[in-house]
């Protein structure tokens, strides 16, 4: 009772801010001028190499686009054919020994795994010839999309990565069945899955709060994707360096499904007026697996790539191998689906049928359990939320509760997304078919929803020929890529809001009381009878780090600086100074 007086009291408060505003007498603060994307100049040609004949360059972002100006889009590489008279001297393929056989790639097997049936050899050179003997016998056993695409990178600043590192249709002569609960046959397990586990968990959570305004909701959506590294507020959702492999990538209608351009939606919705928002997420998890911790098989693509990578670093195809494989590889992951949905809340409406934000929260979910071990049975009783739910009767006259839902889903077929988005525009709330009807497709298309990541560069062969160069420019350029896509590199914001960098743009996220470019202004301000205006501690924006210094007593440093522009009595929290061993 007291959580729901606290409730009606935080919607009526917020209902009252609505009231007073736009007929105050407070000056407002224009925005800061409009900041466009500035890069550095090109770095010099790298010399012509032989075997691509193309020469590279890169340069650097210096200034991120803020305030309105134009992002930074483009990529940091970049590539032109060139003429040369070296001949190319690519390294001679690894011998093999008396007990392996050479695919025509270049790769040794076992010769115990010619004529198996499977293509241990990726180009399928170990199988021109008659199976003799095939591992799992006369039974045809699939393999399923959880082991198909196992170990699927992850980057840490957001983007997914555009091929998958491993080669899991290698299975070295072994049949490792796990029973499908979903199609009651077995499954076969490539050879890079040590442990696969069916294991069902449901799960429904709605926000804690009804958000005001889109700021608070963003910095919410923000803060549980970043990753545990030294970023911040830093995402990069788009690649924009050219791949390496010659396949052509289309974007499909998936793309609007996708979290980041919900982001990207609440980022720009600028019809808050009188609106405030509110989070529900489902989540299906059908499987965990375990990557082998030794003898991984990656795909010969991968190794090709690998070994066209420059030994003398150059930026720009290192980050585009990046942008490739991911920044890390999974080596634990969990399999399954998930959606999100926002929905924009009208609080004129709220305001005259006496809804309390407890009544709406629980009228918006279906009322999952955690324990839940099917998808179907669900059970629950909404039979007093027909004014809360029921969009169609009241949208004519602009009195529905729901103005809008966005949705992000993840896992499950493309025509069940559809629907989804379908029923939500339809009625503004999700029910127990539409779900089920998602749910159910999640067996045929379930997505990665959980990573323990391991870094990419784990993955180079130690026998390659160069490897620890390679690693070495690897672990740099996740380093670099870091770096570049930084919130160091945006203005500060005015009034204690929290710098965002979404996809070479910076943007200021507002607290409640403040709003403008920068959070210049005060809402109170705006007000008929003008509020007292907070005494708020004006935080600067750290530079970025520089350079690390030459390794001194087994120690080096690196400095960065405090930037107060547009500030007065600015101070940053943290260290000027960083160190580590070397």
């Amino acid at each position: 009772m007291r959580t729901e007086v606290a409730l009606q009291l935080g919607l009526c408060g917020l209902c009252l801010a609505l009231a007073l505003l736009g007929e105050g007498v407070g000056a407002e603060i224009p925005d800061p001028p409009a900041v466009n994307c500035q890069w550095s100049s090109w770095s010099k040609w790298s010399s012509c190499d032989p075997c691509t004949k193309t020469r590279r360059r890169s340069r650097s972002v210096e200034v991120f686009g803020q305030f309105g100006g134009l992002s930074c889009r483009d990529s940091i590489g970049d590539r032109e054919f060139c003429v040369t008279d070296t001949e190319c001297q690519r390294p001679p393929a690894p011998a093999c020994s008396d007990s392996e056989f050479q695919c025509e790639s270049g790769s040794c097997i076992k010769k115990r795994l010619m004529c198996n049936g499977d293509y241990d050899c990726e180009d399928g050179s170990d199988e021109d010839c008659d199976p003799v003997r095939k591992p799992c016998g006369l039974a045809a056993l699939d393999t399923n999309e959880q082991g198909r695409t196992a170990g699927y990178g992850i980057n840490i600043l957001g983007a997914d990565p555009r091929m998958n590192p491993f080669n899991n249709d290698y299975f070295n002569g072994r049949c490792s069945r796990v029973r499908n609960p979903n199609t009651g046959r077995d499954d076969r397990l490539p050879w890079n899955v040590g442990v696969l586990n069916y294991e069902t968990l449901v799960e429904e959570s709605v926000s804690k709060e009804i958000y005001e305004d889109t700021h608070s909701l963003l910095k919410e959506m923000l803060l549980e994707m970043t990753v545990k590294t030294d970023t911040g507020f830093s995402f990069k959702f788009t690649p924009t360096e050219d791949s390496m492999s010659n396949r052509t990538s289309t974007v499909g209608v998936e793309q609007q499904y996708e979290k980041k351009t919900m982001i990207k939606d609440v980022t720009e919705d600028t019809t808050s007026q009188n609106k405030s928002y509110m989070r529900v997420k489902g989540k299906v998890q059908l499987s965990t697996y375990r990557m082998r911790s030794h003898e991984l098989q990656v795909a010969d693509e991968f190794l090709d790539h690998v070994k066209s990578l420059p030994l003398e670093y150059e930026k720009g195809i290192y980050f585009a191998f990046l942008e490739d494989y991911g920044t890390h590889y999974t080596k634990n992951g969990r399999s399954g689906g998930e959606y999100e949905l926002i929905y924009v809340l009208n609080q004129d409406t709220i305001k005259t049928k006496k809804l309390t934000e407890k009544r709406i929260q629980k009228c918006m979910t279906l009322g999952l359990k955690t324990d839940f071990s099917g998808l179907g049975g669900i059970h629950h009783n909404h039979s007093d939320c027909g004014n809360v739910t029921t969009k169609g009767q009241d949208n004519t006259h602009g009195k529905a509760v729901v103005d809008k839902v966005m949705t992000s889903v993840k896992g499950g077929t493309l025509e069940s997304a559809v629907v989804m988005r379908a029923k939500l525009n339809t009625d503004g709330v999700m029910d127990i078919a539409t779900y089920q009807n998602w749910a159910q497709t999640i067996t045929q298309a379930p997505a990665l929803i959980n990573s323990e990541p391991e870094p990419i560069y784990m993955l180079i062969p130690l026998e390659m020929p160069d490897a620890n160069s390679r690693i070495s420019n690897l672990r740099q350029a996740t380093a670099d890529y870091v770096a570049e896509y930084n919130v160091c590199k945006c203005k500060p914001c005015q009034n204690g809001g929290t710098l965002a960098l979404l996809d070479g743009g910076c943007i200021c996220l507002c607290s409640h009381l403040f709003e403008g470019k920068a959070c210049q202004n005060f809402k109170g301000d705006k007000a008929k009878y003008p509020g007292t205006r907070p005494t708020v501690n004006q935080e600067g924006n750290w530079s970025c780090w520089s350079a690390w210094s030459s390794c001194n007593g087994g120690k080096r440093t690196r400095t960065r600086g405090c930037n107060t522009d547009g500030l007065t009595g600015a101070v940053c929290r943290g260290d000027t100074n960083s160190q580590e061993h070397c």
